[in-house]
């Protein structure tokens, strides 16, 4: 795609539209469900759909990783997932939040070994323990 990186993102639809429409416009690789026909999908159809592509996931809703289907789809495609804190919430924030830390999200997954999880936070980035797709520490 645009940017080069080789890494393309799926945001999901509890993220602003207007925001990967606007990182598109500057040239990064940045996909909506809306853009895929994925908009009111079940959350382990846009992970599929996502983990055949080998796209990485962006998404406000953590719940995915207290859902057996859906965890088991990140294990089983092998992919590399971003999400936000509770408490980023709102086109702004969420905005805001992004740009803060793109440079940074396009370098952890275009490097780190995959299955991967990470937390999103205002100021940082952290690892969500892979204990959590049901592999060892």
């Amino acid at each position: 795609m645009a940017d080069g990186s080789g890494v393309v993102f799926l945001f999901d639809e509890n993220t602003p539209w207007r925001l990967v429409r606007s990182l598109r416009e500057l040239g990064q690789d940045a996909v909506h469900v809306n853009d895929v026909d994925l908009r009111g999908a079940p959350d382990q159809d846009v992970l599929r759909y996502a983990g055949e592509r080998e796209w990485v996931v962006v998404g406000s809703d953590r719940q995915i990783l207290h859902k057996p289907l859906e965890r088991a789809v990140l294990k089983e495609m092998n992919m590399g997932a971003f999400f936000f804190n509770d408490t980023i919430r709102g086109l702004c924030k969420i905005s805001r939040t992004v740009y803060r830390h793109w440079p940074e999200m396009k370098r952890l997954a275009g490097t780190l070994e995959r299955p991967y999880l990470h937390l999103i936070r205002e100021t940082t980035i952290s690892p969500i323990r892979r204990k959590r797709l049901g592999n060892e520490p």
